[in-house]
This record gives structure tokens, C-alpha cells and sequence, in this order.
């Protein structure tokens, strides 16, 4: 199923995208990826006039990219085709590379008469995906939104939301984050910045309290020694002392 959902949606996105007319022009498709972006339409036609520009550069036939882009991706289709051959079941380079025993195991273990079916299963489920795709997208022999929009229309809105990804990370990421840092400038602007800011207060208020007590006149500071011994005095004199 994997395999065949995978070759069905590579190729659909391959016969949109590089294969028949040029739509990039086409104002009713743009709108409705702009409603499916879930931008807003009316700030969207007011950046139309600044994009107009760019609209009628767009041509009406799709060419293809400099060579300067194409070779790479020529250069790179041909090992991209025949690495495939570095992991024969038979005879894997990767095995062999990363563990020699293992692949002697696994070449003497294989039989042809298991790999075999396996093999053309796999091969005709990616077929059948991509004959589904070429006959829907780009021969245009068959409407999917006639046989499972319209069947099943709970399930294609459900697809079409792209499984509500975009709202549960709305909710839970985006949301969820905005909520997360307002409480914590909360606490910082509360609690943080309060203990700082009492911090500050203290040392303002002890500072301006004991400047009162640092006169420099040697008569108020013997008045304070005496205030002391007097307290000291009444302290000690209080206590009774206790019986043997």
C-alpha cells in the first residue's frame, strides 16, 4: 500500500508540476491556493498591483532551466539509478562493507523462488500507482474527484486539510508557545524584575537610614554606646537567675 500510494502521489506531483499546460497564470487556481494557504484574499489583491509585473513576465510555455542547473541533476540521475545494484539480496556491497560475515549469510541464504514473487508484487503495486496518476493528471481519462471526492467526502476533507497538520500546530505550537511566553513575561516583569527592583528598595531605604546614624559628631555616637549599655543593662537585668 506504501508503495503504491508513494509511487501514485510522486508521479501526480510530477504531471502537475512539469507536465502539460503552463498555470501559473491561472487566477482561479491561484485563489484557491491562496484559500488553501489560508491567506487572506483581500490583502492578497492588494499586493496584486506590486506582483503585476512579475504575473506578465511568466510565459505561456514552460522552458527548461539553464544547463548551468540541468547538468547536476543529469550527473546525479545516473548514480542515483545504479546505486540500487550496491544492494543486490543476492550480493549487497553494503552489507559486505559494514559486515563481510553477514553478507556471506545472507548471499548463501537467499532463494530466487522467494524474492522473485516479492519483487514483481512490489513492482506492479508502483505500477499501478503510477498508471492511476498518468491516466488522472496527465491523460485526463479518469476524474478522482468524481470517484472519491464525491464517495467519500468526510475522508477527502480530511486529505485535503492535510490531516489538520497547519491547525494543530496553530493551536499547539504557535498558540500554545504566544501563551507560554506572556506567562513568562509575566513572571519576568512580576517576580523577577520585583526582586530586583526590592532589591534596589532595601539598599535605597537601609542607605538612607543609616546615614542618619553617621553624623560625625563624637557626642551622638557616645549617646549610642550609652543607649546600648542601658539596653544591654535591662536585658541582663531582667533574667532571673535561677535557684541551685
Amino acid at each position: 500500500m506504501t508503495a503504491g500510494m508513494t509511487a501514485f502521489y510522486m508521479f501526480r506531483l510530477y504531471f502537475l508540476t512539469f507536465e502539460g499546460e503552463f498555470r501559473g497564470n491561472n487566477e482561479e487556481l491561484r485563489l484557491q491556493l491562496t484559500q488553501a494557504a489560508g491567506l487572506d484574499i483581500e490583502d492578497d489583491h492588494t499586493e496584486e498591483s506590486h506582483e503585476e509585473e512579475e504575473h506578465e513576465a511568466l510565459s505561456g510555455e514552460v522552458h527548461e532551466s539553464p544547463w548551468s542547473m540541468t547538468f547536476p541533476l543529469v550527473f546525479l540521475a545516473f548514480p542515483s539509478v545504479l546505486i540500487g545494484f550496491m544492494g543486490l539480496p543476492w550480493d549487497s556491497k553494503f552489507v559486505g562493507l559494514l559486515d563481510p560475515e553477514e553478507a556471506i549469510t545472507l548471499s548463501s541464504s537467499f532463494e530466487l523462488n522467494e524474492f522473485l514473487p516479492l519483487a514483481i508484487a512490489s513492482v506492479v503495486i508502483a505500477s499501478t500507482g503510477i498508471s492511476i496518476a498518468y491516466l488522472a493528471y496527465f491523460a485526463k481519462k479518469i476524474d478522482l474527484s468524481i470517484l472519491f471526492a464525491a464517495r467519500f467526502p468526510k475522508i477527502n476533507n480530511f486529505l485535503s486539510k492535510k490531516w489538520y497538520l497547519d491547525e494543530i500546530n496553530e493551536k499547539i505550537f504557535v498558540k500554545g508557545t504566544r501563551r507560554i511566553a506572556k506567562e513568562v513575561l509575566e513572571v519576568d516583569s512580576k517576580v523577577v524584575d520585583g526582586v530586583v527592583n526590592l532589591t534596589g528598595l532595601v539598599t535605597l531605604g537601609s542607605g538612607e537610614g543609616l546615614k542618619y546614624f553617621e553624623t560625625g559628631r563624637a557626642q551622638f555616637y557616645a549617646l549610642i554606646v550609652f543607649g546600648g549599655v542601658l539596653l544591654l543593662v535591662a536585658l541582663f537585668g531582667l533574667q532571673t537567675p535561677q535557684v541551685a
